[in-house]
């Protein structure tokens, strides 16, 4: 039961290590360090306590048995005895092997897999060359009674720009209709809140007789708000409004629809096709105001045509030096991602901010560092703006050191 109870509760404590804990965890010494590079390998390791869990509890059930099986012999109502005792050792190993050491393990992860750090490495390399069979016996069994058939694609971005390169000779066409479809399709990966203006940039107003007509140059869109300002109720075009029109604003109220930050914008705009409106309010996981889009603002990032000559003021990077930038912490993570070539490993999080959070467990703050792929970010200083974060390639950090 001992046994049980701590692979069962090392595997709780080492798969519930977010970013910032595991950092922690490598701060802690040798056993804490060999914790972390267990979990480079997370598959494995996985495999490795199964293996390992399975063993001692058949061990430990193949015991109860023969024990029971004795004491039913040697004592009156055999039967009884020994279906009493298979019960109780039953519910023991549920509540001392796993409820009561995962429960722990997940209060304290830290120290959990700090303590199992030197244990586990020693019992993952004894299993380690059996480790693949595990692997494929649990991926055979799992499609075996639980199959997940992906359909696949039935046809390619690539098949479709050869269409287009034979479609047409000319060249400033077939150069819009590439960007045209590239837009199409980024906008099936694309989270709204990547598109959006934040509630800071919007033109908004709850009474319509106080609003300022010569703002109306610098905003598509009025916004209109409810009295206590904290959420949008309804939009007027603007800029489609003849000059007898202002003075009638209420009769140009256009419906919206609202859509949570974690939609993707062709989900957005069929919801726009669909209600017949051109702007999506957007709101957080709290069901907060956190930015609106308008159809027009889709359309453009569909057809824009985007190239290595102005990437930088795509993704709003300056480039600094060699393997050196500087953006806003606003930026799409997927962009900047895109633009290094890096890697994303993280899911739902869609800006540089929102990852230097991820990463370090908080609010970020200035000096904050987190990594994507093999570039490291660091929150600088606060501007108009928003937040200031320089990227560096951690090569030139190790040869700099």
């Amino acid at each position: 039961m001992l046994f049980s109870a701590i692979f069962s509760g090392s595997e709780a404590a080492l798969f519930s290590l977010d970013q910032a804990s595991r950092k922690k965890l490598r701060s802690m010494g040798g056993s804490g360090k060999q914790a972390d590079n267990l979990l480079d390998q997370p598959d494995l390791l996985l495999s490795a306590i199964l293996f390992w869990n399975l063993l001692i509890n058949m061990t430990y059930f193949a015991i109860a048995a023969i024990v029971g099986d004795r004491l039913g012999s040697e004592m009156d109502h055999g039967t009884s005895v020994t279906m009493l005792f298979t019960l109780g050792s039953l519910l023991a190993i549920i509540f001392f092997s796993e409820m009561l050491p995962k429960s722990f393990a997940v209060i304290s992860p830290v120290w959990i897999a700090a303590w199992m750090g030197a244990p586990l490495a020693i019992a993952f390399q004894l299993v380690r060359p059996i480790l693949p069979l595990v692997t494929a016996s649990n991926r055979l069994a799992s499609r075996l009674i639980w199959p997940t058939f992906e359909p696949e694609d039935e046809i390619s971005l690539d098949d479709i720009e050869r269409a287009i390169e034979l479609g047409t000779d000319d060249a400033a066409l077939r150069r819009r209709e590439r960007a045209a479809l590239r837009g199409l399709v980024e906008i099936a990966e694309t989270r709204i809140v990547e598109l959006m203006q934040p509630r800071t940039r919007l033109w908004m107003a709850s009474n319509l007789s106080e609003i300022d007509v010569d703002e109306a140059v610098r905003c598509s869109h009025l916004m209109v708000t409810n009295l206590d300002g904290d959420m949008i109720r309804a939009a007027i075009a603007i800029r489609t409004l003849r000059p007898s029109q202002f003075d009638q604003l209420e009769d140009n109220l256009e419906a919206v629809v609202y859509v949570p930050w974690s939609a993707f914008a062709s989900q957005v705009l069929d919801e726009m096709q669909a209600a017949e409106c051109s702007v999506a309010v957007i709101v957080n996981e709290f069901g907060e105001l956190a930015g609106a889009v308008t159809k027009n603002e889709i359309l453009s990032f569909i057809m824009t045509i985007r190239n290595d000559e102005d990437a930088d003021a795509a993704w709003s990077i300056q480039e600094l030096g060699d393997g050196i930038f500087r953006t806003l912490g606003s930026v799409s993570v997927r962009s900047v991602a895109r633009r290094l070539g890096a890697e994303v490993d993280e899911e739902g999080v869609t800006t540089l901010m929102g990852l230097v959070q991820r990463q370090n467990g908080r609010f970020p703050r200035i000096g904050d560092r987190a990594t994507l792929g093999e570039y490291q970010l660091l929150v600088q200083s606060e501007a108009e703006e928003g937040w200031v974060i320089e990227i560096e390639r951690l090569d030139d950090q190790l040869g700099e050191s």
